[in-house]
């Protein structure tokens, strides 16, 4: 196995390991007045995961993007900084059994999924198992929902999360992966056919039901059970990737009407039927008409919004929390963006943006150089999860779409998103490599 040098990624994960510490330094002087070296541990195992996963890719002889890693390594840090700025007993302090503090918690969630990221780059050389077995994939996202539904518990009126003991595990976190699998390989198989639309109703071309139905009846199932768990979020990030996803492989923007059309009907039934529906976006419409009841959170994000700036309150200066206690609930996950926005400004929220769209960009470019149509539409359908995610929750904390609670990926805390979002990562880095591989044999032959 050759060394496969990758300078570039070396290069651009340099100043991580410069300023994720610095930051931790300033948050720390910030907090208590003086440096007394408090978390810096976090910080430089932080870097140590990095440097490891690098350097595992190097020695190993990856050939995949080299920028995707300090993509996710700046947004990772940008969510460690802000994690051990807010009190460290938010979401609970165990992990396996283990007592640790909110961002120790977080860091632990980052080793397990750089390796399980490591072991998909590096490990998946045949996708087969992922193309051919689709229909196990989608049965095994059906039971998720399934065990979801009747064993998990109800945290803020949704349905999210089953108790394993020693950690609690969110599976509509790892249901998106296998559901991007589905679509991916039963559109790259009937691709052709769905292109080759003969019904016409007005100016909208139909695709041919024996070929759309199986695929729109799993989608179908899934959306309804993922509404009846109130996870609204997941339900809207479910929708655009498979939109996404059907434009990428039919090119027909007539699909693509129609599903908004679907979307407009389904959320104009669902606004009439479903109280927490209506909650939401009435909340959304003025949530000052309630601002210390069902408006409280998006008011006080408003706020922070306001008074970050351009250039922010400064780490561990912003009022996210004021006398030891939050002024934003759920700050360390719904809001994390809002308080990322207060303390680092316009322009450190312009920044996540930034390495936000560096990910998808390469993702995008990732898909464009696949070599079979399976991979590139999972490509595509990873990228668009992540990024349309992004957008989702970035979009609801400063008020341009009703709020949903879904993770902001890499930097709110939760150990079932790390760990999924990793599990992303590393399917985008094998894709690439593959990529690489069959482009160096095409040279020498």
């Amino acid at each position: 196995m050759r060394i496969a040098w990758r300078g570039a990624e070396l290069r651009l994960l340099l100043p991580i390991f410069l300023l994720v510490p610095l930051g931790f330094a300033i948050t720390n002087v910030a907090l208590t007045g003086v440096f007394d070296g408090g978390p810096l541990h976090l910080a430089i195992g932080y870097v140590a995961l990095l440097v490891g996963a690098h350097l595992l890719l190097v020695v190993l002889g990856h050939r995949g993007d080299q920028l995707i890693l300090p993509a996710v390594g700046a947004m990772g840090g940008i969510g460690m900084i802000m994690l051990n700025r807010l009190p460290q007993d938010l979401a609970g302090t165990s992990a396996f059994g283990i007592e640790l503090g909110m961002a120790a918690t977080q860091l632990l969630w980052f080793g397990v999924g750089m390796i399980a990221m490591l072991v998909i780059a590096v490990g998946l050389r045949d996708d087969g198992i992922l193309r051919h077995y689709k229909y196990s994939w989608a049965a095994a996202g059906i039971l998720l929902l399934g065990a979801t539904l009747l064993l998990g518990y109800e945290v803020n009126g949704a349905r999210l999360w089953i108790d394993l003991g020693p950690v609690s595990v969110q599976p509509g976190e790892f249901l998106k992966i296998v559901l991007v699998i589905f679509i991916a390989g039963y559109l790259a198989e009937t691709r052709t056919l769905l292109t080759s639309a003969r019904l016409r109703i007005g100016f909208l071309s139909i695709p041919p039901l024996p070929y759309f139905l199986p695929m729109l009846a799993l989608f179908a199932v899934v959306m309804l059970i993922v509404v009846r768990l109130n996870d609204l979020g997941t339900a809207l990030l479910f929708f655009g990737t498979f939109l996404t996803m059907l434009f990428v492989a039919t090119g027909r923007r007539s699909y693509v009407l129609i599903g908004l059309i679907l979307f407009v009907v389904g959320f104009t039934v669902a606004y009439q039927f479903f109280g927490h529906v209506q909650t939401r976006v009435d909340i959304w419409l003025d949530p000052f008409a309630d601002p210390l009841g069902a408006g409280f959170q998006p008011v006080r994000a408003l706020y922070a919004l306001g008074r970050g700036g351009i250039f922010g309150e400064g780490l561990g200066q912003g009022l996210v929390t004021l006398g030891g206690g939050l002024t934003i609930p759920y700050v360390h996950t719904d809001f994390i963006f809002t308080a990322v926005a207060e303390e680092l400004g316009l322009l450190g929220a312009f920044a996540l943006l930034g390495f936000a769209a560096v990910l998808v960009f390469r993702g995008l470019r990732i898909a464009a150089l696949a070599r079979d149509d399976f991979s590139g539409l999972l490509a595509v359908g990873l990228t668009a999860s992540l990024g349309l995610q992004t957008l989702i929750i970035i979009g609801g904390n400063t008020k341009l779409i009703p709020l949903t609670g879904i993770t902001l990926p890499f930097v709110s805390y939760g150990g079932s998103s790390v760990l999924a979002s990793f599990i992303m990562i590393g399917l985008l880095l094998a894709i690439s490599h593959k990529s690489a591989i069959g482009a160096d044999v095409d040279a020498g032959s």
